[in-house]
């Protein structure tokens, strides 16, 4: 891998995480709140997608 191959993957990874606490502050948010348990669910769908991308690129982060 180049290091310009590198330093796209690292960025790509930096905003999968960042999407993972936005979307981990959200399922907060609406659980607090005592939100639609339909959102609830959808906010835990999107954290699993985004630690599935996480996987498959080799950066699994930890819970």
């Amino acid at each position: 891998m180049t290091r310009h191959d590198q330093a796209r993957r690292d960025a790509l990874v930096k905003t999968l995480v960042k999407a993972k606490e936005q979307a981990e502050t959200a399922a907060l948010y609406l659980t607090a709140n005592d939100r639609d348990p339909e959102d609830i669910m959808t906010t835990a769908v999107v954290i699993e997608h985004i630690d599935i991308a996480l996987e498959q690129l080799g950066a699994l982060v930890p819970q």
